[in-house]
């Protein structure tokens, strides 16, 4: 039957290592691999492709725990009760375990690429009907959008040599560097508060730090002690944004490995994120309601001068037949856009965190409201 039972408290990460060893996998994944798979199907999560549905669509049965009738099984002979309870965000009661559809493992032919604000809106309808997968990365104030597509090993025809590849030394160069500036800046700005004698003199506290000294960081890491300097000024994060940007210009390129390694990522530290999802026609007619919105919340960022960091992620599903899935809208061949919005939390600063999450929970997600509202997003 090519399914599989868990329990609900179990990982996806757990789970996907499982169904391996006998040579299966999860037909969808959302970014995050460590969900829980009760969690996984009941907030409907969802990877990017415009002919795939979000994860709860490939749920065949759930064992809830419910106050009015115990423990109950659903399957799709209980037909509305089961695909109200897919996507039930609990309130039906606990889920505690779920069978799922699998599909044979594969690897996948991942292409990272990066394109301007005009070419992307220029090319998604044609790269969305070219690849299995695809989703964009747009990084606000720098006319910059990642483009990530993957497709299938035995049916990639493309060339995987066209892009030369960058060694890690230059391509974290431009986030490496401008760490270096900005905590020399803050160094010198703080020198200039204190008066010292000569027999005050301290060694050079940036003496040690170095572009060497620096690449134990990863990628995440480096963004998230950039941003800490200073998070919610709009000119400090233009420049993270701006050595981001240049990050991704140099990690353009291919790899090949197996498709749960590629479909769920390091999505970095801590953060604030505010999903919305929204239909933009049909999978063979997209009616363009995802490239407006994008253009309507950039054009919003821009006017409300909010520090939007990188990236605003968007991603592209079919429809859900999860009657309380935002993708649900009754056909089989619909085409939803899901667009999210990020804060970072960079450090443990109490203070620092408050004003952070009062302006992503104010001002920015004010913005990402009114943007949805014209489109019927639901969030």
């Amino acid at each position: 039957e090519k399914t599989v039972t868990v329990q609900a408290g179990a990982r996806v990460s757990q789970v996907v290592d499982a169904l391996a060893e006998h040579g299966l996998t999860l037909p969808n994944l959302a970014s995050i691999a460590e969900q829980q798979m009760g969690g996984f199907v009941q907030v409907g999560a969802h990877g990017t492709g415009r002919c795939i549905a979000p994860v709860d669509t490939y749920v065949t049965k759930l064992k809830l725990v419910t106050p009015g009738r115990g423990t109950v099984t659903l399957t799709p002979e209980d037909g509305e009760l089961f695909h109200l309870a897919k996507v039930g965000l609990g309130c039906l009661g606990v889920v505690v375990e779920v069978t799922m559809q699998c599909i044979p493992a594969h690897k996948l032919v991942e292409h990272t690429f990066v394109l301007s604000y005009q070419e992307a809106r220029e090319q998604c309808n044609q790269l969305l009907e070219k690849h299995k997968h695809m989703r964009y990365m747009w990084i606000p104030y720098t006319d910059t959008v990642v483009v990530v597509t993957n497709d299938p090993e035995d049916s990639f025809d493309g060339d995987m040599n066209d892009t030369p590849k960058m060694s890690e030394d230059e391509r974290f160069q431009p986030l490496r560097e401008l760490l270096l500036e900005l905590t020399k800046e803050q160094l010198e700005r703080e020198a200039l508060m204190v008066m010292k004698t000569e027999d005050d003199k301290e060694e050079d506290p940036t003496a040690e730090l170095t572009i060497e000294s620096l690449k134990g960081m990863g990628f995440g890491e480096l963004r998230d002690a950039l941003l800490a300097f200073n998070p919610l000024s709009v000119e400090h994060v233009k420049r993270c944004n701006k050595a981001e940007a240049e990050f991704w210009r140099r990690s353009q390129g291919y790899q090949v490995r197996p498709s749960h390694e590629l479909l769920q990522f390091d999505c970095g530290g801590q953060q604030w994120v505010f999903e919305t999802c929204f239909a933009t026609g049909k999978q063979e007619n997209n009616h363009g309601n995802d490239m407006k919105f994008m253009q309507d919340l950039l054009e919003g960022i821009e006017r409300e001068n909010i520090p939007a960091p990188s990236p605003l992620e968007q991603r592209w599903s079919a429809s859900s037949n999860s009657i309380m899935s935002p993708a649900h809208d009754g056909t089989s061949d619909g085409l939803h856009c899901w667009v999210g919005i990020i804060y970072y939390l960079p450090t443990e600063e109490e203070s620092q965190r408050r004003l952070i999450t009062s302006e992503f929970t104010g001002k920015y997600s004010d913005l990402m409201r009114s943007v949805g509202s014209t489109y019927g997003a639901t969030s």
